[in-house]
């Protein structure tokens, strides 16, 4: 049995009652130091060398870290905008409620007549993930021969002992997320060849995203590497082009590349031509305007950027061919800008990936 010394209470400092109820067993060593460091210094700049020097965690692991509790909205990117947490309601029965409003003060706001009641919609909930416990670790490593593999594996592909966090996390990625030992492995395998060797909050994202997308099997696995390497060998070639400071894309920019690569059929000149008409355009680069720019010529059938300088040029010569007509008549010029939108509206929904 154990207890808090009351006399630690002299200096304290707050933390959200949602990191016990909800990241206890997810939350990894790392990004349970990261964040309390964040709480106990939360008017100091969150320098990586500094929290790095503070928790003795190592600088590539921490925006690892960082980027588990951004995606929970704990904490947010420097001139971002705070996000409103959804926090989970306590539910009560019909007594317990009357019970509640009886010793409350704030008043019930009344039904207008012609309002109606609001039909409650069904909530589906997500299911829970269990961490395995370190008994249970060692039960699946004795009986499973798959398991102590997959194990062994993984500490080659991380370069460290694989700790408990590392095993209960890859329980989970087999458990949970029902990928097998082999596909596992090619994902541990490709973090370490991107430079995130062993990051455990990267490869449990990335897994997450292949079990949601089907890919759960050594084929479909191989496909999206192969992919996402296409998408990152592009990505080199455009930080040459236009100066692009980031040595990795972002997941979004990497979801973007591998779509007009590998789905678009695009080469660097296509992608380079599109940025050059965003950033005439908008003045910055913008990676949701230049998506549709290449959809808008994919849809039209143009493969090369002389198929668009050619559509450009026959569909500038037809409009000045044609006869003066009233303001109201006259058709616009070609506007890459109004392709952009025309395609957007044929299918709204294909915007947010890209398809």
């Amino acid at each position: 049995m154990y207890k808090i010394n009351p006399s630690s209470y002299s200096s304290v400092f707050v933390i959200p009652t949602q990191i016990a109820d909800r990241h206890l067993r997810l939350a990894g060593k790392a990004q349970l130091k990261v964040l309390l460091w964040l709480y106990r210094n939360p008017s100091v700049t969150a320098d990586i060398d500094i929290i790095s020097k503070d928790t003795g965690i190592p600088k590539d692991e921490i925006d690892d870290a960082m980027l588990y509790w951004i995606e929970a909205g704990l904490v947010m990117k420097d001139g971002e905008a705070p996000v409103q947490i959804q926090t989970e309601a306590p539910s009560y029965s019909a007594t317990e409620n009357a019970r509640l409003q009886a010793v409350t003060s704030v008043p019930v706001r009344e039904k207008k007549a012609e309002e109606k009641p609001a039909v409650p919609e069904e909530k589906k909930e997500k299911p829970v993930i269990v961490k395995p416990s370190i008994k249970d670790i060692s039960m699946r490593i004795s009986e499973s021969p798959d398991i102590r593999s997959m194990f062994a594996e993984a500490q080659e592909a991380f370069g460290r002992t694989l700790g408990y966090d590392g095993q209960a996390s890859l329980i989970i990625l087999h458990d949970h997320y029902s990928l097998p030992p082999e596909v596992i492995i090619m994902l541990c395998n490709y973090a370490r060849t991107i430079g995130k060797q062993g990051s455990l909050a990267y490869i449990m994202k990335m897994g997450a995203t292949w079990s949601e997308c089907g890919i759960t099997d050594f084929e479909s696995a191989s496909n999206k590497i192969a992919r996402m390497e296409n998408a990152q060998n592009v990505w080199d070639d455009f930080r040459r082009l236009t100066g692009v400071e980031n040595p990795k894309p972002t997941q979004k920019q990497a979801e973007y590349l591998e779509i007009w690569i590998n789905d678009f059929a695009f080469d660097m000149d296509m992608i380079y031509y599109s940025y050059e008409k965003t950033v005439e355009k908008k003045g910055k680069l913008n990676w949701g305007y230049m998506n549709g720019i290449l959809r808008s010529w994919r849809d039209s059938g143009h493969k090369t950027v002389d198929d668009v300088e050619k559509a450009g040029r026959e569909y500038s010569e037809g409009v000045k061919a044609q006869p003066t007509v009233s303001k109201r008549e006259t058709k616009p010029s070609y506007d890459v800008e109004k392709a952009v939108i025309k395609s957007r509206k044929i299918d709204p929904n294909k915007t947010k990936r890209g398809q």
